[in-house]
């Protein structure tokens, strides 16, 4: 199978923790990414009493042990993963509306099912 270049969502890398997921074990072999806005989406939530600061402190870790590579962006993080998304990028996400968005301009969407399988 193809490589592809996948960028990960904010509520995707999250869902490794909250649900158990092996996400990135069914994406290894691909080149992933996330954007510097996840990244601040997740140091705000791991740094929050909300009941998901558990789950972005975990996808933090992640981050550094995983082979993710930071794209810089700026605005918007939805504006950025449709923009990347042009460029050729695959994008995992679980967010509805940003799914939605992403597949009116034809951009691969990979989204988790029944919080286990990635498709």
């Amino acid at each position: 199978m193809k490589t592809m270049k996948i960028i990960l969502d904010t509520n995707e890398l999250m869902a490794q923790a909250q649900f158990r997921t092996p996400i990135l074990e069914e994406l290894a072999g691909n080149e992933l990414y996330i954007l510097e806005g996840c990244v601040r989406e997740l140091k705000g939530i791991a740094n929050s009493k909300k009941k998901d600061a558990p789950a972005a402190a975990v996808a933090l870790e992640l981050l550094k042990k995983k082979d993710i590579k930071i794209i810089p962006d700026n605005g918007k993080v939805d504006d950025a993963l449709v923009a990347q998304g042009k460029r050729g990028y695959a994008v995992a996400t679980n967010d509805r509306e940003l799914i939605k968005r992403l597949r009116s301009h034809d951009i691969k969407v990979l989204r988790l099912r029944q919080k286990r399988v990635v498709e």
